[in-house]
Protein backbone atom coordinates (compact mmCIF):
# COMPACT_ATOMS: atom_id res chain seq x y z
CA UNK A 1 0.00 0.00 0.00
CA UNK A 2 2.86 2.90 0.81
CA UNK A 3 4.46 1.36 -2.35
CA UNK A 4 1.34 3.06 -4.40
CA UNK A 5 1.09 5.47 -2.45
CA UNK A 6 5.23 6.94 -3.30
CA UNK A 7 4.45 6.03 -7.15
CA UNK A 8 1.40 8.22 -7.12
CA UNK A 9 3.07 11.10 -5.42
CA UNK A 10 6.23 10.52 -7.12
CA UNK A 11 3.71 10.77 -10.43
CA UNK A 12 2.50 14.04 -9.24
CA UNK A 13 5.26 15.64 -8.89
CA UNK A 14 6.83 14.69 -11.91
CA UNK A 15 3.70 15.95 -13.89
CA UNK A 16 3.44 19.05 -11.95
CA UNK A 17 7.63 20.27 -11.77
CA UNK A 18 8.28 19.33 -15.51
CA UNK A 19 6.31 21.32 -17.37
CA UNK A 20 7.30 24.40 -14.84
CA UNK A 21 10.39 23.44 -14.90
CA UNK A 22 10.34 23.21 -19.19
CA UNK A 23 8.67 26.75 -19.19
CA UNK A 24 11.10 28.42 -17.28
CA UNK A 25 14.03 27.62 -19.59
CA UNK A 26 12.33 28.19 -22.66
CA UNK A 27 11.29 31.95 -21.07
CA UNK A 28 15.07 32.46 -19.92
CA UNK A 29 16.27 30.97 -22.92
CA UNK A 30 15.43 33.82 -25.17
CA UNK A 31 18.99 35.34 -25.65
CA UNK A 32 20.73 31.95 -25.23
CA UNK A 33 23.19 33.77 -22.62
CA UNK A 34 23.88 35.81 -25.64
CA UNK A 35 24.59 39.78 -25.21
CA UNK A 36 21.75 41.65 -26.83
CA UNK A 37 20.83 45.80 -26.97
CA UNK A 38 17.48 46.75 -28.29
CA UNK A 39 15.73 49.83 -27.75
CA UNK A 40 12.32 49.77 -24.63
CA UNK A 41 9.41 50.27 -26.80
CA UNK A 42 7.17 53.54 -26.11
CA UNK A 43 10.27 55.20 -23.71
CA UNK A 44 11.42 57.73 -26.80
CA UNK A 45 11.14 61.25 -24.99
CA UNK A 46 11.85 64.51 -27.91
CA UNK A 47 11.90 67.37 -25.33
CA UNK A 48 11.50 70.65 -27.10
CA UNK A 49 9.43 72.10 -29.95
CA UNK A 50 11.11 72.70 -33.36
CA UNK A 51 11.21 76.33 -32.66
CA UNK A 52 13.19 75.92 -29.23
CA UNK A 53 16.63 76.82 -28.97
CA UNK A 54 17.28 73.29 -27.20
CA UNK A 55 15.75 70.28 -28.37
CA UNK A 56 16.30 67.11 -26.42
CA UNK A 57 16.28 62.80 -27.99
CA UNK A 58 16.09 60.71 -25.08
CA UNK A 59 16.32 56.88 -25.51
CA UNK A 60 16.29 53.84 -23.11
CA UNK A 61 17.78 50.23 -24.18
CA UNK A 62 17.71 47.26 -22.10
CA UNK A 63 21.07 45.12 -22.28
CA UNK A 64 20.54 41.39 -21.87
CA UNK A 65 23.35 39.32 -20.44
CA UNK A 66 25.44 42.49 -20.00
CA UNK A 67 29.45 42.06 -19.80
CA UNK A 68 30.72 41.77 -16.19
CA UNK A 69 34.12 44.29 -17.07
CA UNK A 70 32.84 48.08 -17.29
CA UNK A 71 35.11 48.65 -19.95
CA UNK A 72 33.51 45.71 -21.80
CA UNK A 73 30.29 47.51 -21.08
CA UNK A 74 31.42 50.95 -22.64
CA UNK A 75 33.11 49.35 -25.90
CA UNK A 76 29.50 47.63 -26.14
CA UNK A 77 27.50 50.92 -25.96
CA UNK A 78 29.91 52.50 -28.15
CA UNK A 79 29.95 49.78 -30.62
CA UNK A 80 25.97 50.07 -30.23
CA UNK A 81 26.09 54.14 -31.11
CA UNK A 82 28.38 53.84 -33.86
CA UNK A 83 26.09 50.93 -35.63
CA UNK A 84 22.70 52.43 -34.90
CA UNK A 85 23.01 56.64 -34.82
CA UNK A 86 20.82 58.61 -33.84
CA UNK A 87 21.17 61.80 -34.94
CA UNK A 88 19.75 60.83 -38.15
CA UNK A 89 16.22 61.21 -36.46
CA UNK A 90 16.11 64.46 -35.57
CA UNK A 91 17.14 65.69 -39.08
CA UNK A 92 14.35 68.05 -39.31
CA UNK A 93 15.41 70.18 -36.46
CA UNK A 94 19.12 71.04 -38.01
CA UNK A 95 20.35 73.69 -36.91
CA UNK A 96 19.18 73.86 -33.39
CA UNK A 97 21.32 72.90 -30.33
CA UNK A 98 20.38 69.51 -30.20
CA UNK A 99 21.22 67.27 -27.07
CA UNK A 100 21.29 63.21 -26.77
CA UNK A 101 20.76 61.30 -24.35
CA UNK A 102 20.98 57.60 -24.23
CA UNK A 103 20.53 54.96 -21.34
CA UNK A 104 21.07 51.38 -21.65
CA UNK A 105 19.54 49.13 -18.57
CA UNK A 106 19.88 45.65 -17.58
CA UNK A 107 16.96 43.09 -16.89
CA UNK A 108 15.95 42.55 -13.45
CA UNK A 109 12.97 41.37 -11.39
CA UNK A 110 11.28 45.20 -11.60
CA UNK A 111 12.52 45.53 -15.23
CA UNK A 112 12.01 42.48 -17.57
CA UNK A 113 12.62 42.69 -21.59
CA UNK A 114 9.09 42.84 -22.15
CA UNK A 115 8.50 45.85 -19.68
CA UNK A 116 6.25 49.27 -20.71
CA UNK A 117 5.57 52.09 -19.27
CA UNK A 118 2.31 52.30 -16.97
CA UNK A 119 0.49 55.77 -16.91
CA UNK A 120 -2.48 54.15 -15.31
CA UNK A 121 -4.97 55.77 -12.94
CA UNK A 122 -3.39 54.33 -9.41
CA UNK A 123 -0.22 52.77 -11.18
CA UNK A 124 2.56 54.50 -12.36
CA UNK A 125 5.67 52.67 -13.79
CA UNK A 126 7.99 55.19 -15.58
CA UNK A 127 11.23 54.31 -16.73
CA UNK A 128 12.91 56.73 -14.65
CA UNK A 129 11.04 54.34 -11.85
CA UNK A 130 14.49 51.93 -12.69
CA UNK A 131 17.51 54.72 -12.08
CA UNK A 132 18.75 51.30 -10.29
CA UNK A 133 18.74 49.16 -13.21
CA UNK A 134 20.48 51.58 -15.41
CA UNK A 135 24.29 50.57 -16.01
CA UNK A 136 25.22 52.65 -18.98
CA UNK A 137 24.48 56.30 -20.55
CA UNK A 138 26.03 58.22 -23.08
CA UNK A 139 25.49 62.28 -23.73
CA UNK A 140 26.48 64.22 -26.61
CA UNK A 141 24.87 67.22 -28.10
CA UNK A 142 25.88 69.38 -31.20
CA UNK A 143 27.68 71.89 -28.95
CA UNK A 144 29.81 69.40 -27.09
CA UNK A 145 29.93 66.92 -29.92
CA UNK A 146 32.43 64.74 -27.64
CA UNK A 147 30.51 61.67 -26.58
CA UNK A 148 30.41 61.08 -22.28
CA UNK A 149 30.29 57.61 -21.45
CA UNK A 150 29.22 56.40 -17.76
CA UNK A 151 29.47 53.04 -16.89
CA UNK A 152 28.10 51.10 -13.84
CA UNK A 153 29.07 47.81 -11.79
CA UNK A 154 25.86 47.88 -9.37
CA UNK A 155 23.95 45.09 -6.63
CA UNK A 156 21.23 43.64 -7.20
CA UNK A 157 19.39 46.46 -5.07
CA UNK A 158 21.30 49.41 -7.32
CA UNK A 159 23.42 50.11 -5.17
CA UNK A 160 26.80 51.56 -7.29
CA UNK A 161 29.68 49.37 -6.31
CA UNK A 162 32.04 51.04 -8.89
CA UNK A 163 31.91 53.68 -11.34
CA UNK A 164 34.00 54.93 -14.63
CA UNK A 165 33.61 57.65 -17.09
CA UNK A 166 34.79 58.40 -20.43
CA UNK A 167 35.31 61.68 -22.65
CA UNK A 168 35.51 59.47 -26.11
CA UNK A 169 38.28 56.97 -24.92
CA UNK A 170 39.51 58.82 -22.39
CA UNK A 171 39.24 57.71 -18.64
CA UNK A 172 37.93 60.62 -16.53
CA UNK A 173 40.02 60.17 -13.20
Amino acid sequence: MNKVYLKILVLIIGICFIPLYLIGCTTNGESNGETKIFEIANTEQVIGKKDEEVVTLRKHYMILNPPKDLIDVKELVEKYIRDHPIEDEMKEIEGKNRNFYMSFYRESDDLPRDWQPDESYMNTDRMEHHKYDLIASIIWSDAEPQKEYNVYDKSKEGKVMKRMQFIEDQLVE
